[in-house]
């Protein structure tokens, strides 16, 4: 069964925001629909994945547990998607997810790879940002972001004005 008309969203390349908006806000309110918007993310059609990805980050601002059954999900298959429109999106999942502690510590290395990876400045900055709440929930991370942290701003120098 079809929930999601993929096909429409991603006609010609471009997207259709006001049916986007529409699937984000029924998402928000029904897990079955948001199911099939977290399995668009493994869709054979990048565009398709891509849309997903930015459709399940807007909902799991507002519905953080509708990610707690994807956790397994997103720690394997999702995250071996390289794609930098998707994983700059996933990574921002991964602060929001309620992990239990196995979980979380796999969660905590692969932000961290994909940190020491820059493949992209936008990952970089999700992933830093999941491990900053992250650490806020657990104290032992705190030192992880830190040290990325650390890493990542070496050598930049910020304007003094």
């Amino acid at each position: 069964m079809l929930l999601i008309p993929w096909e429409l969203l991603c006609e010609d390349g471009g997207t259709n925001q006001g049916l986007v908006k529409e699937i984000i806000e029924v998402a928000a309110a029904d897990p079955l629909i948001f199911d099939a918007v977290i399995r668009g993310m493994l869709h054979v059609n990048p565009s398709v994945r891509m849309q997903s990805a930015e459709m399940a980050e807007k909902v799991a601002q507002v519905r953080p547990f509708f990610l707690t059954p994807y956790k397994r999900l997103l720690l394997e298959e999702i995250a071996g998607i390289e794609e930098v429109e998707v994983r700059q999106r996933v990574a921002l999942l991964y602060g929001r997810v309620f992990w239990d502690e196995w979980d979380l510590k796999r969660a905590v290395a692969l932000l961290g790879e994909w940190i020491e990876k820059k493949q992209s400045e936008q990952i970089v900055i999700s992933s830093l940002h999941s491990l900053h709440t992250l650490a806020m929930q657990k104290e032992w991370i705190y030192p992880i972001y830190l040290e990325h942290l650390k890493k990542v701003t070496e050598g930049i120098e910020l304007p003094l004005s």
